[in-house]
């Protein structure tokens, strides 16, 4: 294999550290394990440089890791060149910087190569398929994602000298070096092994890469890397197939040698963007060498359905032999003595780890919770009773809301059993969404509402009505000097009335809405305060918006945390599933019911709480079933998601659910 010479380093080599009798003597004192990480210089952008590890990173502590000094990109106002080279020494009284004092012993490293990038690569902390977190490392970032935030360019994916725009995809740049001497001064009378990781910005799948006894010039391994396809396309203006991505790479066999160098296989990609084009990538993020065993992937935790067959994995580093136990609640399971554990038809929630043990010391995974969904059923006398009378009553749960005999304000007006809602101590009335009632494209909301909104400031809004998920929906809220804010998701709807309510008197605030994308008005919606339309502002260009089919209603308090509790009372709640005309809605105001046929929801707090159900399950694909008996027929109940709330009665008495078993393997990439 040809050599890649370094340029000279602008630091002093130091001799490796003498071994005395008494370390000879002990064997195994100087266990060790160290991890290395390449940071990058994104020329000087703060949200995309550095990024030391402070946090435990593939089973080591952060005080294991050395942090080392970052490479630029070359990109804008960094100095471009052919090739970077940079060296360091670090030592037992090394600290600072990214950098940690050794156990023992003196580690020169030197590496090189065209530039070094920065990766959204987040492994199990971003979001599957693939496993980004889509932007600058913050608060939830991991110990994992700062070691791959950093990488050494390969010289064929981007870089300065690349050849955009010239139909080239490859840079034609030497890949990246890494030479490191003093392995003996730290493991002083052991062997050790090496794992590497890696992370790109550009890439589908990682090549392999090449360990090499420096001194005998000989490669002693080649380490793969276990790869999946990752979200990839013309990304970015490159004339290929580019997605971010990394892992882990296999374990090398037992070296003892003082002078190693870690050289990258050289990659390749074409230049079709099409789903025929391919991208490798020939980086790295930093390695691990170690003696003693280091759990570097930690079994993940699994949500599964009853007789899901599931697969537990880790990778361990760690010089061989090395015998394996895997432990449910801290006891060892018999015959569980592998890198996997298959569990073949789940029942039972438990929590797993690994043990790894080798001549030189022991390491434990992380637990990896192993959840068996169940469905759960609580019993509570806390649903308040809908009184509409066309079709049977929806599940309505009073979480927190008080149900108040009456309450007169200062006008005069004296309502009878109203909902309560104090924003100190947040209360929420939830209306099951299971039935598709209130999906109708139209219709007519209609509340009284008592309230001085005093828990509200600035740009402070309170929740009085809400039916929306992230497709779709509807809001009506009211704001710190009372105005009543009405708006659709997407936005097309949005504004605020002329009219306040917060003088802490009864107001009935009225919403008609036409979402019939067949009909000329779609998408407009109306408002009415004290059975009067107000002359808020309009959207011109309403378009149709989304109802969430099954969503739930929550009123006095949304989902949405950036959205305040009510501090008020609320009272003769209405959906009707038409568009009321002006004089139906003064007539509101006079406590008509008017056209009870299309009335499907009527809170009016009238009577005692009743016992209801709510029931819950954790996958929600899942299907609930209800039977009127224990032994059936049980048939599926239309668009329940949980938590299902219900009133059991009639066909709805007993219920389950059904799963579709599947098989899960809980590492789906190994990294």
């Amino acid at each position: 294999m040809k050599k890649t010479r370094l340029k000279s380093s602008p630091f002093p080599r130091r001799a490796a550290g003498t071994v005395s009798a008494a370390a000879l003597m002990l064997g195994v004192s100087h266990a060790a394990t160290v991890g290395l990480h390449f940071q990058v210089n994104y020329c000087g952008a703060p949200a995309y440089s550095g990024y030391p590890v402070t946090l435990p990173a593939f089973g080591i502590g952060p005080a294991g890791w050395q942090s080392l000094t970052p490479m630029t990109t070359g990109y804008g106002s960094c100095t471009p060149a052919n090739y970077y080279n940079l060296s360091q020494i670090i030592d037992t009284t090394t600290a600072g910087n990214g950098l940690n004092p050794l156990p023992n012993g003196s580690l020169n490293v030197s590496w090189g190569a065209n530039s070094a990038n920065y990766s959204g690569f987040a492994a199990y902390a971003g979001k599957a398929p693939g496993y980004l977190f889509g932007g600058p490392l913050n608060a939830d970032a991991t110990g994992e994602m700062q070691v791959y935030a950093g990488f050494l360019r390969d010289g064929v994916n981007f870089g300065p000298q690349d050849a955009m725009g010239t139909g080239g995809a490859d840079n034609n740049q030497p890949g990246y070096v890494v030479d490191i001497t003093g392995l003996s001064s730290v493991f002083t009378n052991t062997p050790y092994v090496v794992q590497l990781i890696a992370a790109s910005d550009s890439m589908q799948t990682l090549t392999n890469a090449f360990i090499i006894d420096a001194a005998a010039g000989t490669t002693n391994y080649s380490v793969t890397y276990q790869n999946a396809l990752f979200p990839a396309g013309n990304n970015g203006g490159a004339p290929w197939f580019r997605g971010q991505g990394g892992g882990l790479s296999t374990v090398s066999g037992a070296l003892t040698t003082d002078h190693l160098k870690i050289i990258g296989n050289r990659a390749q990609h074409g230049t079709d963007a099409t789903p025929n084009g391919y991208d490798n990538a020939s980086t790295i993020s930093g390695f691990i060498i170690t003696d003693k065993p280091v759990v570097s992937m930690s079994p993940q935790p699994v949500l599964a359905g009853p007789g899901d067959n599931i697969t537990l994995r880790a990778l361990v580093a760690a010089v061989p032999p090395v015998s394996y136990q895997w432990r449910v609640g801290g006891v060892p399971i018999a015959g569980a003595t592998n890198l996997s554990y298959n569990i073949p038809s789940a029942t039972v929630s438990g929590n797993y780890d690994l043990v790894a043990v080798n001549a030189y010391g022991s390491a434990t995974s992380k637990v990896a919770a192993v959840t068996v969904d169940t469905l759960s059923i609580a019993s509570s006398k806390d649903f308040a009773v809908d009184t509409n009378p066309s079709v049977p009553p929806n599940a309505v749960e009073l979480l927190g809301a008080k149900i108040v005999a009456s309450s007169l304000d200062a006008n005069g007006t004296n309502r009878l059993g109203v909902a309560s809602f104090t924003a100190a101590d947040p209360d929420q009335i939830v209306v099951s969404g299971a039935s598709t009632n209130f999906d109708s494209a139209e219709g007519t909301i209609s509340f009284w509402v008592r309230t001085s909104a005093s828990n509200l400031t600035g740009n402070q809004e309170a929740t009085l009505f809400d039916r929306r998920t992230g497709d779709g929906g509807l809001a009506i809220q009211v704001n710190a000097i009372g105005q009543v804010h009405v708006k659709t998701q997407p936005s097309s709807i949005d504004f605020l009335s002329n009219a306040t309510i917060s003088d802490n008197n009864w107001h009935l605030v009225t919403v008609a809405f036409d979402n019939d994308p067949n009909n000329d008005q779609a998408g407009l919606v109306a408002l009415y305060i004290d059975g009067n339309a107000d002359s808020g502002s309009y959207p011109a260009n309403a378009k149709a918006w989304n109802w969430p089919v099954g969503q739930p209603i929550e009123l006095g308090r949304s989902h949405d945390t950036s959205i305040q509790p009510l501090d008020g009372q609320l009272d003769d709640i209405r959906f009707y599933t038409r568009i009321l005309n002006d004089a139906e809605n003064l007539s509101l105001t006079k406590g008509a019911v008017v056209d009870a046929s299309t009335l499907v929801l009527r809170l009016d707090f009238g009577s005692a709480p009743v016992a209801g159900l709510t029931l819950n399950w954790q996958i929600s694909t899942d299907l609930l079933q209800s039977a009127p008996s224990i032994n059936g027929p049980f048939t599926p109940v239309p668009n329940a998601l949980p938590p299902y709330r219900v009133l059991p009665a009639g066909q709805q008495q007993y219920f389950r659910f059904t799963h579709t078993t599947a098989t899960i393997l809980a590492n789906p990439y190994d990294m």
